[in-house]
């Protein structure tokens, strides 16, 4: 037998599951949170303050009061080291920057065992380029950047490991001078330009000298080719032919205006 109460009897439970749906649902809206993790990223998730692993690409729904996830890019990114004043083997100062790409490839390493891996690289490169940069003369540093570029690429490969990243380019991008050896340097290239026009002109005169003397001994050892000579000046116009006292020997020829 079912005994039929009344509509009223049922209003304070439904107000009461009512109120339980509606906290239930902001309680959801204030704690659960969607995170979405990019094809280009990594995720660390953490519950209850410890790491528990690393999250590839796609959406993940946490407990804001219990977990968190961070994201970290790991494409290729620059770096670029500049201004470092660094001492030569011959202990000439010098302002260094060196540029590279890195990217984090042990984001568990990097984010987890280092504080800050970006400063323990950035230190590392300044020890790396102190000691490669000491062992070189000014002179072979200029000559050799080459060599230089690959023995730093070298070494900050190998130490930007032990943080977790790896490195695929490091090249020197500036090397700035003292003042006074800049003004040394200028001097020395702007002579150099000199006694190369100054050659230039010498072996012009040489070869016009060694042209006359070819001429010369040619027509002293072929007379006839001097008549000739005389004969094609004649014969182009507007020539002034002059001759010695023996009406033979041409001593100029001009053309007249």
């Amino acid at each position: 037998m079912v005994t039929y109460l009344g509509g009223s009897g049922y209003a304070p439970l439904l107000i009461a599951i009512g109120l339980v749906v509606a906290s239930l649902a902001l309680w959801l809206k204030r704690n659960i949170e969607t995170k979405l993790v990019y094809d280009f990223e990594k995720g660390l998730l953490y519950r209850d303050g410890s790491f528990v692993r690393i999250l590839d690409a796609g959406r993940y729904r946490i407990r804001k009061d219990r977990s968190r996830i961070d994201t970290f890019d790991t494409r290729k990114l620059p770096f670029t080291l500049s201004g470092q004043e660094v001492l030569t083997k011959d202990n000439i100062q010098l302002r260094i920057t060196t540029v590279g790409q890195y990217q984090v490839t042990d984001v568990a390493k990097a984010m987890q065992e280092i504080a800050s891996y970006l400063t323990e690289f950035h230190t590392l490169s300044q020890l790396i380029l102190r000691e490669q940069v000491g062992n070189l003369t000014l002179e072979e540093l200029l000559d050799k950047k080459a060599e230089l570029n690959a023995k730093l690429l070298a070494s900050v490969e190998e130490g930007a490991k032990s943080l977790g990243l790896t490195v695929s380019a490091w090249a020197v991008r500036d090397v700035m001078l003292p003042a006074n050896l800049k003004k040394a340097f200028a001097g020395a290239l702007e002579a150099q330009k000199e006694a190369q026009r100054q050659l230039e002109i010498a072996r012009g005169e040489q070869a016009v000298l060694r042209s006359l003397a070819n001429s010369s001994k040619l027509y002293e050892n072929n007379p006839s080719l001097l008549q000739a000579r005389v004969i094609q000046a004649l014969s182009n116009g507007n020539n002034s032919i002059v001759f010695g006292g023996d009406d033979k020997a041409m001593v100029n020829t001009k053309r007249t205006k």
